[in-house]
């Protein structure tokens, strides 16, 4: 396939994130070249020439800056996507503004190697829309402040020249798609069993959504895409299969994970209970550097 304008003519598409993008949630068959996942799903429609899924089941946003971006950038890729947050927020030391500068970095270093980026905002983690209304309100909260960090990277790298200072080197682009949105199409139908990851259908969806974005920023991309690539989605779960994986999975990844998150969680509750204020997406760069958080502690390379 020809290479969006200004990239390379051999058009690799490498995937940086966690479980979701590691294809937690979806099935294939062998129509599926690339195997699970959306962003396997975006590189049969782009049809492009390479494909390497980095994302690992559990990473945060530290682990896609100190390990995976190494490796990304090692690819020199045309394009790269980058959805991750979702772990951060299920932890007891969640902090947002760490999220910020792990993905200001990770963005900042694949466009100057004239890669196009793409950000996927985080929906609501399904699984705690079942919980009590203070528990629904943290955990709604911490996905705000991970999208607002989206937000703001992407328009820090807009705000940027489109050229790397110093050279004639191009900068890449940055794409935001909101996973919600893209998703909302598939229905009931675009949840997993987990209510955390994206079924068949839902991750479908959202390659689908990543594709059109793309195709509106670059004719290049949308003479690539070609829907009928999608690989095919089997049919959702019956109840008795869903009552059997939250027998044998569910719970017992409750169990594990509550033992870290839940301190931190009723901390948050609490924290919520006496104070009101709302999380202000545009405040996240300024607390960043008047916080007194120096991010290399994250962030800088060993």
């Amino acid at each position: 396939m020809t290479a969006p304008a200004g990239r390379e003519s051999c058009f690799r598409l490498v995937a940086l994130g966690d479980s979701i993008t590691a294809g937690v949630g979806d099935t294939v068959g062998p129509d599926a070249a690339h195997g699970p996942g959306w962003a396997a799903h975006l590189a049969a429609v782009l049809g492009v020439a390479e494909f390497s899924n980095l994302a690992t089941n559990g990473a945060r946003s530290r682990d896609v800056a100190d390990t995976q971006l190494d490796a990304a950038l090692a690819l020199r890729p045309g394009l790269a996507t980058v959805l991750v947050g979702g772990n951060d927020v299920l932890r007891s030391d969640f902090d947002a503004r760490f999220t910020l500068a792990d993905l200001h970095r990770c963005v900042g270093e694949l466009r100057r190697a004239g890669t196009d980026v793409v950000l996927v905002r985080l929906p609501v983690i399904g699984l705690f829309e079942l919980t009590p209304r203070l528990v629904r309100r943290v955990m709604r909260r911490r996905v705000a402040a991970i999208n607002a960090a989206v937000d703001e990277v992407a328009a820090a790298a807009t705000a940027e020249g489109p050229d790397v200072a110093g050279t004639n080197a191009a900068r890449g682009r940055v794409v935001v798609i909101d996973a919600a949105e893209a998703i909302a199409p598939a229905g009931a139908k675009a949840w997993h069993v987990d209510r955390v990851h994206p079924s068949p259908a839902g991750h479908r969806r959202l390659a689908l959504g990543v594709a059109t974005a793309l195709a509106d920023v670059d004719p290049a991309y949308a003479a690539a895409a070609r829907a009928a690539r999608l690989p095919g989605a089997p049919d959702p779960p019956s109840a008795r299969q869903r009552l059997v994986w939250l027998l044998r999975a569910g719970l017992p990844w409750c169990v594990r994970r509550g033992r870290d998150f839940l301190p931190g969680l009723l901390r948050s509750v609490v924290h919520d209970l006496r104070s009101e204020r709302a999380f202000e997406p545009g405040s996240m760069v300024t607390s960043l550097a008047d916080s007194g958080l120096d991010p290399r502690r994250r962030i800088g390379r060993g």
